[in-house]
């Protein structure tokens, strides 16, 4: 029986890939924070929270047949968090806070904990492509919303909002193929 060479999609470190390109671009892209608060904390902390916490998803899913997965998502996310803010203080228009890394890493440890708990439920695939899904729609959302919320100064749909909707809705797209795919082994089971 002859073996047909097969490329596996790996959806995982497809979607882990694109949330980085996007995480990175847009923690170096020339845009302004929001300036308003939430339960008296700056919105630019809490996206950093949400940032880092959907890495953290992404890395522990990623690393999850991997021994010590956790300690390893915690880690690695943790060093990014730490080269962003460093990336940010080189380049002249953003500047390091050392507030942000510590909002990244509480993001990393909430987004760990939460990918501990889907990956041990029952259904871990149905539940990782619904937060997938609706995290890419998150991503979308805050860029279709970006100059109504004030993320950039620009009055006019940029490239940086297209493309942040676009990988936003990739990132949902690829959920939602992770969610059928998983209910269609189900069903067959």
């Amino acid at each position: 029986m002859e073996r047909s060479a097969t490329i596996r999609w790996k959806p995982d470190r497809v979607l882990l890939s694109i949330y980085l390109i996007t995480l990175f671009g847009l923690l170096i892209a020339p845009i302004d924070a929001p300036k308003y608060s939430l339960l008296g904390i700056e919105i630019d902390k809490w996206i950093h929270v949400a940032l880092f916490g959907g890495l953290a998803i992404f890395l522990r899913w990623t690393l999850s047949a991997t021994r010590h997965a956790a300690v390893l998502s915690v880690g690695i996310a943790s060093v990014i968090a730490g080269v962003t803010e460093i990336v940010q203080s080189l380049v002249g228009y953003r500047s390091a806070d050392l507030i942000d890394l510590f909002a990244g890493v509480l993001g990393i440890i909430l987004g760990t904990i939460s990918a501990n708990r889907i990956l041990a439920s029952s259904v871990p695939d149905k539940l990782i492509g619904i937060v997938v899904a609706m995290f890419g729609a998150m991503i979308s959302t805050i860029f279709l919303l970006a100059d109504l919320i004030g993320v950039s100064e620009n009055s006019v749909f940029g490239a940086v909002q297209l493309a942040g909707t676009v990988l936003g809705a990739l990132i949902s797209v690829g959920g939602i193929t992770i969610y059928v795919k998983a209910a269609t082994i189900d069903s067959h089971s």
